[in-house]
């Protein structure tokens, strides 16, 4: 499993979890729902001592035991909905809960585990609502008997291709708003001037489309650099921004820590003056930064800086301007002006919601978005990270944004993923809340089975030792017709080709005996009359056919093809770009040369099935990428 996805799973204070506490304290007991970090927001308005701990990185497994044990006293004190919020707490926290079912430990805080039991019987309901919650539905519903058009954009940045997670966001955003005959807004999110975007702008435009993305309307946050720029003087004249030239270092530094600037309490006056200096490239080292609250257990609430200033040139806008704003900073402002009502956003960034929420209030902008987080796809051993992608291209790893081996769009597609069967996978995935670590094999076993019937039917046997058969009782070449799919006759006929020579592969060779009667995959049985090995290698067989036979009894049965007009194909296998320790792994490309019978086409971006092989996908004329969880295994 990737380390990265594996740390993101096992933090301690699960922040898809922590929203139950938000779910069950309102549907159960009414109280309002808290903004992020939740649960202690809860908590400053109960009795409970104590548990404010669970949330610090460096509180221990022995820590938490001596906080259970000071507990045990204390639950029948507790009101019933301090007693669910202790419930709703401690089911975050996995350490915790694991400590309530270790048998080494549960005799230290007994009555706090029966009591944890049967709240957890209690709240089963309340759990199953939250797990099986649809907020989108509702948002839609509530819509659609306003009649309102339900507006969402997908903001990608154009630094790189789409990968599955983006395909996730767009089909989430643009089903969201298909449902109430709304609109989607592809916004590209152009606020950084030191990245090349126009090169990627157009593939953005083609991923959707092979995703069956096509009406949406197109925008550039840059279109509204102007506005955003006023917006930002607003908030300066309102003594909520100030600039700051703290280096980043100390800066980072002074946020964890929740200390103030030096520069927080500067005059609007010389605030403003920094800043139009800044736009104008004239204060070096300086940003502006909102003036929210370094005390905020919420740390992007801690004065995050919303404009910073650069020496790069942008793409569309040149060299007027040398501040920029943050994604951060122009995504509320953006969402208000133009007409989004659902602002959907992946629940990694649920912290910052506060802070989305914090920008609309202080500017005044009337329309406000409600705002719905979803879980992100995550997969195993997968590079998702477009940095680390592009790091990748740059070492010459991978041979481009759309190696097979990648998930981008165009990687998995030219690795043989039909895009169709991609998006019902991702549609069906839903909009939840819920974090999974998927397994490949499930997305691509639904891929086989959109891929299975249009596939079509062809043998093929690897070149390397391949053994030349002489076939008894055929006289001249001949052809027959045969349908390029049994099952599926819509696919088309080919022509097969019979003759006295054929080829069969090193293993099958050495799997029939002499004197053994075996089936010629559509053709018929023969009998093998002579095997000649060499080194422990067979170099030649002769058969006779027997066409009468029956092939229900036969053993082996395998594939061939006429040596007259084969065809030499390549294939190639793709394996994980990274091994488990992250580094690269070398032997992720396996090629292999194979003769294919003479009716294949080689015609680039069709799958096909090589019988007793696996399915392929055509990445170029007579090269083919195997589809991953194909690869037929031969039975022994």
């Amino acid at each position: 499993m990737n380390k990265n996805i594996e740390m993101n799973k096992n933090k301690e204070m699960n922040k898809n979890k922590e929203e139950f506490i938000n779910f069950l304290m309102n549907k159960k007991h009414g109280v309002s729902k808290q903004d992020t970090p939740i649960g202690l927001n809860h908590l400053k308005c109960t009795e409970i001592e104590g548990l404010e701990h669970l949330y610090k990185e460096d509180f221990s497994k022995e820590d938490i035991i001596s906080l259970f044990i000071g507990l045990e006293n204390k639950l029948s004190i507790y009101s019933p909905s301090t007693c669910d919020l202790l419930f709703s707490i401690l089911n975050t926290h996995q350490i915790a809960v694991k400590l309530l079912k270790d048998k080494e430990e549960i005799n230290k805080f007994p009555r706090l585990v029966e009591w944890y039991k049967q709240a957890f019987t209690e709240n089963k309901k309340y759990l199953k609502d939250f797990n099986t919650q649809d907020c989108p539905k509702k948002v839609n519903e509530e819509k659609r008997k306003e009649n309102i058009p339900v507006v969402t954009r997908f903001p990608p940045e154009p630094s790189g291709f789409l990968h599955i997670g983006h395909a996730k966001a767009a089909l989430v955003n643009v089903s969201l708003a298909e449902k109430s005959k709304g609109r989607m807004i592809l916004r590209f999110d152009d606020t950084n001037p030191d990245k090349k975007y126009e090169e990627f702008e157009d593939q953005i435009v083609k991923d959707l489309k092979e995703l069956q993305i096509c009406d949406y309307k197109i925008s550039h946050s840059s279109d509204y650099f102007d506005v955003i720029i006023d917006k930002a003087r607003v908030l300066i004249k309102q003594g909520l921004a100030y600039c700051d030239d703290t280096d980043q270092e100390t800066m980072k530094a002074e946020r964890m820590e929740g200390i103030e600037s030096k520069n927080r309490n500067s005059a609007v006056e010389i605030n403003f003056d920094i800043f139009e200096r800044m736009l104008k490239g004239q204060a070096e080292g300086f940003c502006l930064r909102a003036k929210i609250d370094m005390k905020d257990c919420n740390k992007a609430m801690r004065d995050p800086v919303i404009f910073r200033s650069t020496k790069s040139k942008h793409y569309r806008i040149g060299e007027n301007l040398h501040a920029f704003p943050t994604y951060d900073f122009t995504c509320p402002i953006l969402d208000s002006i133009e007409g989004v009502t659902l602002a959907c956003r992946a629940n990694e960034y649920r912290d910052r919601n506060s802070q989305y929420k914090w920008f609309l209030e202080k500017l005044c902008l009337e329309n406000k978005p409600e705002i719905f987080d979803f879980s992100r796809l995550n997969f195993e051993n997968t590079v998702l990270s477009k940095r680390k992608i592009g790091q990748l291209i740059n070492d010459g790893c991978v041979s481009g944004w759309d190696d097979p081996r990648l998930a981008t769009i165009q990687g998995i597609k030219r690795a043989g993923m039909d895009m169709g069967a991609l998006r019902e996978y991702i549609l069906l995935q839903g909009a939840s809340h819920k974090t999974n670590t998927i397994s490949w094999d499930k997305v691509w076993a639904m891929n086989k089975k959109a891929i299975d019937n249009k596939s079509p039917r062809y043998m093929a046997v690897p070149e390397t030792d391949a053994v030349l058969v002489a076939v008894e009782g055929v006289f001249g070449p001949y052809t027959e017709t045969q349908p390029l799919h049994r099952k599926n006759l819509s696919l088309g006929y080919k022509n097969v080709v019979y003759d006295s020579t054929i080829l069969i592969s090193q293993e099958d060779a050495k799997a029939i005996e002499t004197g053994e009667e075996f089936t010629l995959m559509n053709w018929g049985n023969a009998i093998v009359l002579e095997k000649e090995e060499d080194l422990g290698k067979v170099k030649k067989i002769t058969v006779r056919l027997n066409l009468q036979g029956d092939y229900k009894k036969t053993k082996n049965k395998i594939t061939w093809i006429s040596r007259l007009g084969a065809v030499s194909i390549k294939t190639v296998e793709y394996g994980s770009v990274l091994k488990d320790d992250e580094t690269f792994n070398t032997e992720s490309i396996k090629e292999e040369f194979y003769y294919a019978e003479s009716s294949v086409s080689g015609e680039e971006g069709k799958h096909v099935q090589f019988e007793r092989v696996g399915f392929y996908y055509c990445d170029k004329p007579f090269v083919y990428n195997l589809v991953p969880f194909t690869k037929q295994k031969r039975t022994k």
